[in-house]
């Protein structure tokens, strides 16, 4: 069998290729390994009656234009309100959200001075907006060996920064390589409040507050974050299904890739060969090249280089069971629970050693206030991401291990969220490497590569920066590529341009 593109992969990402390739006419065929399509946002049932939403569910990042471009809304996505989240202290409680002056109004309630920084603060990030999107926006540039051609876009770039004046270009310059602790410290006192904006910066990478160029991860939440959709994650992904269906993408679900073959197809887990000169690869660079191509193929410089593309997954997902409707404060869509920066920073220490957190930090969603079906009627699915954890634990992920986690978590939640106090009646706990297995992901890494500063711009190798591989035809897509995982859609969007303008180099 044979067709001008394979896309390996059912995620957003391959989803998001495979509609605009199928847009522009190409004839190209899905492959999925799972039934259930969506990658790290596909559903399953936990507990009889109870479903999880997947791993990722944070859809505010996802780019409008693609939604524009694909017409998604005609598929039936529908934009909700700027996304809420609730910060729950010990003590100071208040809700963050995509609107300044109401999130001002929620910080003054415990700081005065803070409301007013924080209008500062959100000013700024509104005024360096255009120039960081640009650069996320579209295929990064060759820094690596770069031709004339090349030059006028970092030109660009260099002036879009420039015309923001002097004083904010010094600030964005400044601001990438620093520590998050060091730059939320200059701006506010409250301490839950710098805990809430430091908490996604540092859970991306390998680090804590403490950690250089985390602030860089700050900067690139602060000027994508948007709108989320109805219905989260699941919606997005049946969005796209039906986007990509009605372009006249083909599906083949429960067939995985064995083998790839650049240039000429790919060798399906059943054994198939199926024919393409195109291959979109949306998942992870160590799979495509250390799992799924022959060894002798690649280089040494370039194997050395994916070896070392660093995937340490430190997040793990408890997926609980409530006999009872639990909701958030202030309708918010999820929850962090981190109490200042120095108790992030105190939950990631003993990771590097292979132990647990005292008090993990945690991201709280509930998929069931979005999705009911998730959940029997008058009972609530919860999914909690808990940070720090490792993926090789010291005396291994034990039964009693697993069971004193999850312990340790539910008296955490219960301290936070009352309603949930003796009302668990189901928990499934994913460690990094349950999510490895469940979700193919190397070592657990739910971005599919470290956030930092030498990982980001040339992401996963200097060779395969802009979506091209040095093999003819093949292409990555992943959240291993610029610029980089959630669900953003860029990966995806941005490699079906590398693979429609391609210029053959062989």
């Amino acid at each position: 069998m044979a067709t001008d593109v394979i896309v390996i992969g059912g995620g957003v990402n391959g989803l998001t290729a495979a509609c605009y390739l199928a847009k522009a006419g190409r004839e190209v065929t899905l492959l999925c390994e799972e039934d259930s399509i969506g990658g790290l946002c596909a559903t399953h049932e936990f507990h009889p009656g109870f479903t999880s939403p997947g791993v990722l569910s944070d859809t505010s990042m996802f780019r409008e234009w693609i939604v524009k471009d694909l017409s998604l809304e005609e598929q039936g996505l529908v934009s909700e309100g700027l996304s809420k989240v609730a910060v729950l202290g010990k003590e100071r409680r208040f809700v963050l959200s995509g609107d300044v002056s109401q999130t001002a109004e929620e910080i003054g309630r415990v700081s005065q001075a803070d409301a007013v920084r924080y209008r500062e603060f959100a000013a700024f990030y509104e005024r360096i907006r255009p120039p960081v999107e640009r650069l996320l926006n579209n295929v990064p540039p060759n820094i690596v060996d770069p031709g004339t051609g090349d030059l006028l876009p970092l030109l660009r770039y260099g002036l879009a920064l420039r015309r923001l004046g002097k004083k904010d270009m010094l600030e964005v310059l400044r601001l990438a390589p620093m520590t998050v602790y060091d730059w939320l410290d200059e701006w506010f006192e409250c301490d839950e409040l710098k805990a809430a904006l430091a908490l996604p910066a540092v859970t991306e990478s390998y680090a804590g507050p403490w950690s250089p160029g985390t602030n860089a991860n700050l900067l690139i939440r602060r000027v994508t974050s948007g709108r989320g959709f109805k219905g989260g994650a699941t919606a997005l992904v049946e969005a796209l299904v039906s986007a990509a269906r009605g372009f006249g993408v083909r599906f083949e679900t429960s067939t995985g890739a064995r083998a790839i073959e650049p240039g000429e197809g790919v060798e399906t887990a059943a054994g198939d060969i199926l024919s393409a000169k195109t291959i979109v690869a949306a998942f992870g660079p160590k799979k495509v090249f250390l799992e799924l191509m022959r060894p002798h193929e690649l280089s040494h410089r370039l194997e050395q280089r994916i070896v070392n593309f660093r995937t340490r997954g430190l997040c793990s997902q408890l997926l609980l069971a409530v006999d009872g409707t639990v909701s958030l404060p202030g309708g918010a869509d999820r929850a962090l629970i981190a109490d200042d920066l120095d108790a992030i920073e105190k939950a990631f220490d003993p990771v590097k050693y292979g132990a647990l957190p005292d008090s993990p930090c945690l991201e709280v969603y509930i998929p069931s206030q979005q999705n009911p079906g998730f959940a029997p009627e008058g009972k609530t699915s919860v999914s909690v991401l808990l940070h720090y954890t490792p993926y090789e634990l010291l005396g291994g992920w034990t039964e009693e291990a697993r069971e004193e986690l999850t312990r340790k978590v539910i008296r955490i939640l219960e301290e936070r969220i009352p309603e949930l106090r003796g009302a668990v009646v189901g928990a499934q706990l994913l460690t990094p490497r349950d999510i490895e297995e469940r979700y193919g992901v190397a070592g657990g890494q739910i971005y599919e590569g470290e956030h930092a500063l030498d990982q980001l711009l040339v992401r996963p190798s200097p060779e395969c920066a802009m979506y091209e591989t040095p093999f003819e035809g093949l292409f990555l897509c992943s959240g291993g590529s610029f610029p980089g995982g959630g669900l953003t859609g860029a990966p995806g969007a941005l490699a079906s341009r590398a693979v429609l303008n391609r210029k053959s180099r062989y």
